[in-house]
């Protein structure tokens, strides 16, 4: 019998964002048993996992993410497979096999006024109705997101499926480096508090800035607030914000950071903090807690999902509430221990082997039709 063929868009494939879900995916694939065969839609086959080789069939795919070229490609790419899975809500229009799609929170819905224009607003609108209607099952990474999938593409909810998402294997690979040598390279000083990700205005970066500065003087004068994410085209209204708070001295951007060097800042982190307005999942909060890093996040979207009982959640469109909680943590020894431990064991709970098999079992029933 010959085993189903699936093609994965991994176009994405990276360290971060939409890249690590994919690496995670195709990872996790390679340890778990199945009946499937992959074929892996990818920008540079050369560079994929060693312990892909000779795993999966690597076909090349050029064309970028967001643009015309990939409705060909893809589809044409995929043609002859069994199904098709897109890790993002871009599919190919004109490809008519069977469709999985993981659609991982609808943030460019609920917030137009943070996309560069109405016409990517229009894009990801009919996108992402399109995605969710022309799949036969989809995938999500919260039950927050699943929430909103149903609500506002009007999807039926057995058709949606929960996979949280998990830890890299090579997250726990990189732990036990030389961590103050690397924080000296970055121009970090402890203690400090912690935010990584994309600087984009849903993230609430600006937020954080305006509670780092209500915290008293008598505990910030020690702080730092280390924000490590590319320095993109947001930055330059973030960096306003902190001189306007004469800030200067107590914030560093740090920039893109490599994998060793995002390792040492959760390490040796006092805490975490993340108020973002809208999050599909949060990874970051996952990999703070398990290093053992206090994390300070909202308690709105799926963060609480991710975090239960092992953060402290505040109120991400009030600087005060952002403030407290980091109060809290400075001020607090015995809840950072208990914060930290909780934090350990809650991230015992998202299994990686667990987020492949549930994948293999939404393919087994987007094939069944």
């Amino acid at each position: 019998m010959i085993r189903p063929l699936i093609s994965v868009d991994a176009r994405t494939f990276g360290p971060t964002g939409l890249g690590a879900y994919v690496s995670d995916l195709l990872e996790n694939f390679v340890s778990t048993g199945h009946e499937f065969r992959f074929r892996v839609l990818c920008r540079e086959p050369e560079t994929m996992p060693r312990c892909c080789a000779g795993k999966f069939e690597f076909v090349r795919a050029t064309s970028p993410i967001y643009g015309l070229n990939e409705q060909w490609e893809i589809a044409r790419l995929a043609r002859g497979t069994d199904l098709l899975h897109c890790p993002h809500y871009n599919i190919p229009y004109f490809y008519r096999g069977p469709l999985v799609v993981t659609i991982h929170d609808l943030t460019h819905l609920v917030y137009p006024e943070f996309l560069p224009s109405r016409l990517a607003y229009l894009y990801a609108s009919s996108m992402l109705r399109a995605a969710a209607h022309r799949a036969r099952q989809i995938i999500t990474i919260s039950q927050f997101s699943k929430q909103a999938i149903c609500d506002r593409l009007e999807v039926n909810e057995e058709k949606v499926h929960v996979i949280p998402r998990v830890l890299s294997r090579s997250f726990f690979e990189m732990q036990g480096r030389d961590h103050g040598r690397l924080l000296r390279k970055l121009g970090v000083r402890t203690p400090y508090f912690l935010f990584v990700g994309l600087l984009k205005p849903h993230k609430n970066v600006q937020g954080l800035l305006r509670a780092f500065a209500l915290i008293p003087e008598t505990f910030r004068d020690s702080l730092q607030l280390v924000i490590a994410g590319k320095l993109d085209s947001f930055y330059p209204a973030l960096r306003r914000i902190t001189e306007e708070l004469s800030l200067q001295g107590q914030v560093l951007f740090t920039g893109h950071v490599s994998e060793e060097e995002l390792h040492s800042l959760y390490a040796c982190a006092m805490a975490f903090v993340l108020p973002s307005l809208n999050e599909g999942f949060g990874l970051p909060v996952l990999e703070a807690m398990a290093y053992g890093v206090p994390v300070i996040v909202s308690k709105t979207s799926s963060l609480p999902e991710v975090t239960g009982d092992a953060g402290i959640l505040v109120d991400p469109t009030d600087p005060a509430s952002i403030a407290g909680g980091m109060v809290r943590v400075l001020s607090d020894e015995a809840l950072r221990q208990q914060l930290s431990e909780r934090g350990r064991e809650r991230t015992r709970l998202f299994s990686a082997k667990e987020f492949a098999q549930r994948h293999l079992e939404v393919y087994r029933r987007a094939l069944e039709g």
